[in-house]
């Protein structure tokens, strides 16, 4: 496939372009939501809450891995997230395709490599790391850019490697598909700056996909399933208050069987099949 095409993969760069321009102009919000994290904890605002949640899944699921193991942050953004594995005794790589993302990176984990490099067209040999996360990535890809960057994280991965990636819940009970669909209208109608797409999935259709990129042992976990998000728009106070009410009465339900297509935040956990070689679609 030409990446760089006219048609539909015109379109799908534009999209690429838009996501990469985002990150690009938000990485001091990026930055300074981690420094509040440090200070003040998951429930500080809605963006750290989906954070924690998400971080809960990544720890238990990376606590099998043994001291040292190769781990491949693919979208490291701002390397919070390099830093604390780092800490845990992995070693970690990253990804950036964001210029100022990336420098703040660096600039946060002196010694650990930090690449500029997409998901799409990773820069490493084949089976290379014993674990790939792509955490909050792939949601600002359209559809067959998702598709080139699970037959990649597969590639890199080595025979029997974990994968973690997050992705956005089409049905969530949040409403956030249609909040996304109403603001994108908006925004063509008066000619404000567009939105940074997001792709929206279901939990089967994740699996299916997975599955004939060569994974197996494919789970889906939903988290954050009562909107408490929205308590933040009306001021990060608000937010806070009802989310320290709320908030074990969320980490209880949405465990609960058949939740997951409609929580705000969709996790996936894969493997790479313990064989050199898994199934290669093209």
């Amino acid at each position: 496939m030409n990446l760089d095409s006219t048609g539909r993969g015109g379109h799908d760069a534009a999209l690429r372009a838009r996501a990469v321009g985002k990150h690009e102009d938000e990485a001091a919000d990026f930055a300074k939501e981690y420094q509040v994290l440090e200070s003040s904890g998951y429930l500080a605002s809605a963006f750290l809450l989906g954070r924690g949640r998400i971080d809960g899944v990544l720890d238990d699921e990376l606590s099998v891995l043994p001291a040292g193991a190769d781990v491949l942050d693919a979208g490291c953004g701002t390397g919070s997230q390099i830093q604390d594995l780092t800490r845990r005794g992995y070693e970690v790589v990253g990804v950036e395709p964001a210029g100022e993302m990336r420098r703040r990176a660096m600039d946060l984990n002196p010694g650990v490599s930090i690449h500029d490099g997409s998901i799409l067209s990773l820069p490493f040999p084949d089976s290379s790391f014993d674990a790939v996360i792509a955490l909050e990535v792939l949601r600002y890809l359209p559809a067959a850019d998702v598709r080139i960057a699970y037959r990649e994280m597969q590639r890199v991965l080595r025979p029997n490697g974990l994968l973690v990636v997050t992705l956005v819940n089409r049905w969530a009970i949040d409403g956030y598909y249609i909040w996304e669909k109403v603001m994108t209208r908006r925004a063509l109608r008066t000619g404000l700056d567009m939105r940074a797409h997001c792709e929206f999935v279901t939990p089967r259709e994740v699996r299916r996909d997975l599955a004939g990129y060569g994974f197996d042992r494919i789970e889906t976990v939903g988290r954050l399933l009562i909107p408490l998000r929205w308590a933040y728009k009306v001021g990060n106070g608000v937010g806070r208050a009802i989310a320290k009410v709320l908030d074990p009465i969320d980490k209880f339900v949405s465990r609960i069987p058949g939740t997951t297509p409609f929580a705000g935040h969709l996790i996936v956990l894969a493997r790479r099949p313990g064989r050199k070689n898994g199934p290669q679609p093209t």
